[in-house]
């Protein structure tokens, strides 16, 4: 398994990195909104999201792309079989296995677990088929 920057679509990892964004902000602002404010709690004015955070957030998610892209690239992902696989590899064996850890010792309600993993599985397989068919 070779990993090459020359082989990684910057374009796809651009638009992949902006779209796990916009899954994020649909997530959270429209299409669970009442389920996650029930078990979080109301977020107060002044915690909610700061340009800043939206910025660093941004950021993560770009770095995220870049991986996914490097992980498919480095397993020779090329059929959407393949990166549907990948996604729900990272997404359930990472993403969703590490946030779970995190629930279990910080005290949340275990059904943000499932409101963020839903999340993480939507979008690890969105730039997952993403970056593995656009050639």
């Amino acid at each position: 398994m070779v990993f090459s920057l020359n082989d990684i679509n910057w374009l796809a990892v651009i638009v992949a990195g902006v779209l796990y964004f916009l899954i994020g902000a649909l997530w959270y602002s429209v299409l669970f909104t009442k389920p996650f404010i029930r078990y979080r709690g109301e977020i107060k004015p002044e915690d909610q999201g700061k340009p800043l955070d939206y910025a660093l957030t941004f950021a993560a998610d770009l770095l995220a792309a870049f991986v996914l892209a490097l992980i498919l690239d480095g397993v020779g992902a090329g059929t959407l079989t393949d990166a549907i696989v990948v996604g729900l590899a990272v997404a359930v064996g990472f993403a969703a296995a590490s946030s779970f850890v995190y629930t279990i010792y910080s005290g949340p309600h275990k059904m943000l677990w499932v409101i963020y993993s839903g999340y993480l599985l939507v979008s690890y397989l969105v730039m997952s088929v993403l970056l593995t068919l656009w050639v």
